[in-house]
């Protein structure tokens, strides 16, 4: 993450070593680069697809390659009958193995039928499925994932086994992230709620507060899960908005959530929808109610710390009316306090101040935008890189940079 936001700093500082174009066409394309470079910090952190994680085809492939199955080495000669008879019983193994990359959904349902599958068998299932999909370059994933219907049998196996009363499958992240995406494509949205609803209201709740911290946390990623495959294999970012609407809402009503426990779960999911909101042309389509609800969602979901930071990327993001102002005077603030005012998270402040230089540059406010890059450089120097260079080079680009920065203020 570091490096990614030290090379949109080079990038931005770059730009900013000659007076920046003022003809509305220069401008313009200054603004397409700086989006593309902001896009890509916020992906590295917040990714919208598959094609950068163990799922994509090129891994895939890779993975595949790697098996000795697909050795260019001559077999192994066996001397002995007893090594030969070793192999021989390993067979059935390598097979089963092969048909269970080969034939993810069929080995699934042989595995629940013989009475053998557990969470285990079927994280591999899905994996295998989602690898199998995204290595073929002429499916369609979101038509795929729906016709294997893998996430409505996995769901099936859950109540079936009893995996409902414990409930305790929650508890492995891996497993619903690798599901969602299968239970969104199948609109399966039914089994969802209704383990967000046990989970939040007459559940057994573990017995200590450590314990129940990390049940919250793990609600808060299957929430977050599904939002996340909303976007990516659903009906898209407003749905996606009313689903955390209804979570929050349905929880919030709840006597056995307290405010505590309903801001814990959302956390993570608002977080998510606001950079989703920041950073995707989705949000050009949002309806005004989706925008409002996501505004007023803030207080009641981000910490103390990251409420005005982000009220100030909801305004800087507004689909149609982008205003910098409270995000000017937060950065302000976080430059008066010297960073500590930015110490919960200071990542997200950083991306915060580069999506507020954008906004100004939209605007043609190139003065405020070169003293909200001084801010972040002195304040954020290390994530910006400031510091990750030898002395001589440091200085060098400092004084470049400052150099720059005159020029743009003298204007």
């Amino acid at each position: 993450m570091r490096k990614s936001l030290t090379l949109s700093w080079r990038f931005l500082t770059s730009k900013l070593h000659q007076p920046l174009p003022l003809n509305r066409r220069e401008s313009q394309q200054l603004l397409a680069r700086l989006n593309d470079s902001f896009n890509r910090n916020l992906d590295s952190q917040y990714p919208q697809d598959l094609g950068h994680t163990d799922h994509s085809p090129d891994q895939h492939i890779k993975s595949l390659l790697k098996s000795p199955l697909f050795s260019d080495q001559q077999p192994q000669q066996f001397p002995s009958p007893t090594r030969a008879v070793e192999v021989s019983q390993n067979a059935p193994i390598v097979r089963d193995l092969i048909f269970a990359v080969e034939q993810p959904v069929e080995h699934f349902k042989q595995q629940v039928a013989a009475g053998k599958t557990n969470i285990g068998i079927a994280k591999l299932a899905l994996d295998n499925q989602m690898k199998k999909i995204l290595a073929s370059p002429t499916l369609d994933p979101e038509e795929s994932m729906r016709i294997s219907e893998i996430g409505s049998l996995v769901a099936n196996w859950l109540w079936s086994s009893g995996q409902y009363e414990r409930m305790d499958f929650i508890k492995d992240r891996t497993f619903t992230a690798r599901l969602m995406p299968f239970l969104v494509a199948e609109r399966q949205y039914k089994p969802v709620w209704e383990w967000l609803q046990r989970s939040c209201t007459g559940f057994s709740y573990p017995p200590t507060s450590e314990a129940r911290l990390s049940f919250y946390k793990d609600i808060g990623a299957m929430l977050r899960s599904l939002l996340q495959s909303e976007v990516a294999y659903g009906q898209g970012l407003e749905s996606a908005i009313q689903m955390f609407m209804t979570s929050y809402n349905s929880t919030g009503l709840s006597s056995h959530t307290s405010v505590f426990i309903t801001r814990r779960i959302h956390a993570s999911a608002g977080a998510y929808l606001m950079w989703v909101f920041a950073s995707r042309g989705a949000s050009a389509n949002l309806g005004d109610h989706a925008i409002k609800d996501l505004e007023r969602s803030i207080y009641h979901w981000a910490s103390s710390q990251m409420i005005a930071p982000y009220q100030a990327l909801f305004d800087l993001s507004h689909p149609r009316a982008p205003n910098a102002s409270r995000a000017l005077e937060w950065i302000s603030m976080v430059e008066a306090s010297d960073g500590q005012l930015a110490k919960g998270n200071r990542q997200a402040n950083v991306r915060i101040g580069l999506k507020t230089v954008e906004v100004l540059l939209t605007q043609g406010s190139t003065k405020e935008a070169a003293r909200v890059m001084k801010v972040l450089q002195t304040v954020f120097a290390p994530e910006v890189g400031s510091d990750g260079e030898s002395a001589g080079s440091q200085q060098s680009e400092e004084e470049s940079t400052l150099r720059s920065l005159n020029i743009l203020l003298a204007t």
